[in-house]
């Protein structure tokens, strides 16, 4: 049978992929895989240098056929490859970080060497390259700095007069920070560059709990009564149920907090005029308000969030207390909460309802284990059960029309006291602050970098392409319908005006 040569080309990774699989086995680990870290001391392209060690432990278990190759607590250790710092702003605009991971100290008499790069850092408002290379945002790249550069030199569309824009550079002199630093406590995904061997470690619990406890068999009877998704003040569908934790009200805030989320502020001028600044200035707001979703009519008792440096990018979940089933109810009277998790990933110009919205990412189920994962390394979570629910929609939409991929299980979370599994590690990020040099250096990088950007992007031919760019960009958001035999919980947002409220991951 005759083979195309650019169809060989495209099936060669993914055979030496699953080659690689097949003769490690579960002794080791292929080209490829991705583990999950946390930094447990910080690093910044502002200071760190070439040769720098960079320390972080792995808080998802890789396992095979129940076997552990790699526990939670996992020392893994690196480098500082290379570092781009933006400095004065005259020869470089942007910061780039290439970190690289060499050694994963299994036990104290016991190493494994490994070659590993960075593939994504959680809730980071910089990109990741195909290389592995960490790249930062540029400064200039902010609302107001696109409107005071691409707009003021547009000969015939320029709604600003130079007063106008000396005004609203003074009333708006926000100058995101260019340069990169990642507090300890912030999680990275790093990919395997070679396949290494390394021995089975000592067991660990699974995710998925051999002994099923009789609250999650209580909670797992009830699953065909639960609601399958939360909805907007309107009544239309947003969030999918896919969580269920066992505990008092206590154990679920002393949990959340122990894993390094925060609560949301209520809608405030305050909370208004701190949202506003951080869409101005990039960078992350911790208790950023959430809007009301409700469950069969009532709304949520906790919302809890967790993000880094990025306005647009954060995991979030609103958690209902469950009392209308009287069977759900545990031997030892503790309380049911559901909760409905997602993530969201960047906020864009809709061209079809006129305004910016906020979108999520579609496998919820991955966002479901990455909050799993938050809590036991925080040593909160006694087991987890999976209870399926067979005629659940697996591809639906939410308020948004953003689809929403899913198993459709729920995972019933037990709680515990929290005893962490690696004491001292560092969890929550929110409350870090980083500005690097002083008022007159940060003043004057400010007019170097301002500068720049003003000579390469304040023309006309340059605002064509970005407009084009954003233009191409927002049509990609156009809802996908799910299939007809899926679509028995989707209500079609096209035909029903959105207020701001109604809108799934508006902040």
């Amino acid at each position: 049978m005759r083979v195309f040569p650019g169809l060989r080309r495209r099936l060669a990774p993914v055979a030496l992929l699953f080659c690689s699989a097949l003769s490690f086995g579960c002794d080791g680990l292929p080209a490829g895989q991705t583990l999950w870290i946390r930094l447990s001391s910080p690093v910044s392209s502002y200071s760190s240098k070439p040769g720098d060690p960079v320390h972080a432990v792995l808080i998802e278990a890789i396992t095979c056929e129940n076997e552990t190759i790699l526990p939670i607590g996992t020392s893994i250790e690196g480098t500082v490859h290379s570092v781009r710092k933006v400095g004065w702003g005259i020869e470089h605009e942007t910061a780039a970080l290439d970190l690289r991971f060499t050694r994963a100290v299994v036990t104290p008499d016991s190493s494994l060497a490994m070659t590993a790069t960075v593939a994504e850092v959680e809730n980071a408002r910089e990109q990741v390259s195909t290389k592995g290379v960490i790249q930062g945002i540029r400064s200039s790249d902010s609302p107001q700095g696109r409107i005071n550069s691409r707009l003021r030199h547009l000969p015939t569309l320029n709604p600003y007069s130079d007063v106008g824009l000396i005004a609203f550079k003074a009333t708006f002199p926000i100058f995101p920070e260019p340069e990169i630093y990642f507090p300890a406590g912030t999680d990275v995904r790093i990919r395997l560059k070679e396949p290494i061997r390394a021995p089975a470690a000592a067991a660990v619990q699974p995710v998925e709990s051999a002994v099923v406890s009789n609250e999650e068999l209580d909670v797992e009877r009830a699953v065909s009564s639960l609601p399958e998704r939360s909805t907007t003040p309107a009544m239309l569908n947003a969030d999918v149920v896919n969580l269920a934790f066992v505990g008092s009200r206590q154990e679920v805030e002393d949990t959340f907090r122990q894993a390094g989320w925060s609560t949301s502020d209520t809608f405030t001028k305050r909370s208004f005029m701190h949202d506003f600044y951080a869409f101005l200035n990039n960078s992350g707001y911790a208790q950023a308000p959430m809007r009301p979703f409700l469950l069969e009519g009532k709304s949520e008792d906790m919302s809890w969030q967790k993000s880094l440096n990025s306005y647009a990018r954060r995991d979030h979940l609103r958690i209902w207390q469950w009392s209308q089933a009287p069977q759900v109810e545990t031997a030892d009277a503790r309380t049911i909460w559901l909760s409905s998790s997602t993530h969201d990933t960047g906020a864009t110009l809709s061209l079809r309802r006129h305004q910016f919205i906020h979108h999520i990412a579609p496998d919820i189920d991955e966002e479901r284990s990455k909050i799993i994962r938050d809590l036991q390394v925080a040593g909160c979570v006694e087991s987890v059960h999976m209870a399926p629910r067979p005629g659940m929609s697996n591809l639906t939409q939410n308020a948004n029309g953003d689809p929403v991929r899913t198993d459709g299980d729920l995972a019933i979370v037990l709680l515990k006291p929290c005893q962490p599994v690696v004491p001292g590690l560092a969890a929550n990020t929110a409350q870090t602050k980083f500005k690097a040099g002083n008022h007159v250096f940060r003043y004057f990088r400010r007019q170097i970098l301002t500068f720049r950007s003003d000579i390469w992007r304040a023309n006309i031919i340059y605002g064509i392409y970005d407009l084009g760019r954003m233009s191409v960009e927002a049509m990609r958001h156009h809802p996908v319908p799910p299939p007809m035999q899926q679509a028995k919980a989707f209500v079609k947002p096209a035909e029903t005006d959105l207020k701001p409220a109604q809108i799934e991951g508006q902040p």
